[in-house]
């Protein structure tokens, strides 16, 4: 198969994806998330930023929602866009170990064959950036975010 094809594989791959999973639950509880009157250094929250493939350069606005579930672990229910117009709506729980400055973040998940299988997760977070490397059999890269409150 040429490079040519596998890379039109991907592209339609990860439309099907983005068109049959769970978005809508996950834009739901982004919408109707609010605050609680927590400690400023909380991490929990909503997050806003961008993903981008070191691989292929593609790269696409990312939302995150982002609970704490226990001491040394978070929920983050992420929101991607790929080429500008798919989205594509996935939790992941991320085992976090405390720093000095917030938490050591490391975890997995499956997306599926279609969009690229068990994705790595690695990075750090503070009250006020989420940064992380991510990798898949195919794909690598880095996601940056802001907290938004």
């Amino acid at each position: 198969m040429s490079l040519a094809s596998i890379r039109l594989f991907r592209g339609f791959s990860h439309a099907l994806a983005a068109l049959f999973n769970n978005r809508s639950a996950i834009e739901h509880a982004w919408q109707e998330y609010k605050p609680a009157a927590e400690d400023p250094q909380t991490v929990q929250g909503r997050w806003l930023g961008e993903w981008v493939s070191e691989t292929n350069g593609h790269c696409g606005e990312l939302k995150c929602l982002l609970i704490r579930v226990s001491p040394g672990q978070l929920e983050a229910k992420f929101l991607a866009t790929f080429r500008r117009f798919l989205r594509v709506g996935y939790s992941a729980l991320l085992d976090a170990v405390e720093t000095d400055t917030g938490f050591r973040l490391k975890g997995q998940f499956d997306l599926g064959a279609l969009a690229g299988g068990i994705y790595h997760y690695e990075g750090e977070i503070t009250p006020a950036e989420f940064k992380c490397a991510y990798r898949c059999g195919y794909d690598h890269g880095i996601f940056r975010m802001k907290r938004l409150d």
